[in-house]
């Protein structure tokens, strides 16, 4: 089976390495979805709008030969709503319905308000540091940190466009997870409950003790997770 992996806004693919050398239930390939703009993918252009990033993962991941619940999705963040909304739109036009989808460090589409992620781009700096998403390597390289910013920018023009579908019976995931940090910044913990109206099957939230970017420290409490979630999905 298949997991296909979608990062944070500014974020590489890379960054989830970690998941391609874990040992997960049923998985034998992890597959690292690299937005343009970045990385393997620098020389491309990147999206104009959420539609775009959409339609790009659908078409990728149907052009990969994966079958309806023989493949995996797992985003956080800004990719917590890409590998969601990818999962509905696989199975509205392309009848191919994913085995799990995992959520991590989200708030559910219902709390979503545009006008956030604008703010967000005019003190884009700031807000990524009070999220524990800048290393020092980033902070103390001015270059560096010009090339990351504009790429998280650009990303979060993008996040502005989302406009969630609404979440029916005939058009929502079947099975998922959500796993948040419980000094989220960007996340109250009371608002995760929302997230059950998002799939057929009551999702399990997790809380683990981080801020947004709880990976950094719990990698193994993710993949154990993740496990867990995966066993009982049988």
């Amino acid at each position: 089976m298949k997991m296909f992996c979608f990062c944070h806004a500014g974020g590489l693919a890379g960054y989830y390495s970690f998941l391609k050398k874990a040992e997960l239930a049923y998985v034998d390939e992890v597959v690292l979805f690299e937005y343009p703009g970045r990385g393997r993918n620098c020389k491309k252009q990147g999206y104009k709008s959420f539609a775009e990033c959409i339609s790009d993962a659908c078409e990728q991941i149907a052009a990969s030969g994966v079958k309806s619940n023989d493949f995996i999705l797992f985003g956080h963040s800004m990719g917590a709503f890409v590998a969601y909304e990818t999962a509905c739109r696989l199975q509205k036009e392309y009848n191919l319905y994913p085995y799990h989808v995992f959520i991590s460090g989200q708030k559910p589409p219902v709390r979503v308000i545009p006008e956030h992620y604008r703010n967000c781009e005019e003190r884009v700096f700031d807000f990524l540091k009070k999220l524990g998403g800048v290393p020092e390597v980033i902070q103390n390289n001015k270059e560096v940190a010009d090339f990351f910013m504009d790429i998280c920018m650009k990303d979060l023009r993008v996040l502005q466009s989302y406009v969630p579908h609404e979440a029916t019976a005939d058009n929502r995931p079947k099975k998922g997870s959500v796993i948040c940090g419980d000094d989220d910044a960007e996340v109250a913990v009371e608002e995760l409950d929302d997230w059950k109206e998002y799939f057929d099957t009551e999702p399990e939230i997790h809380v683990v003790h981080g801020n947004h970017f709880y990976l950094n420290e719990k990698k193994d409490e993710l993949i154990n997770f993740m496990n867990r979630e995966l066993l009982k999905a049988q």
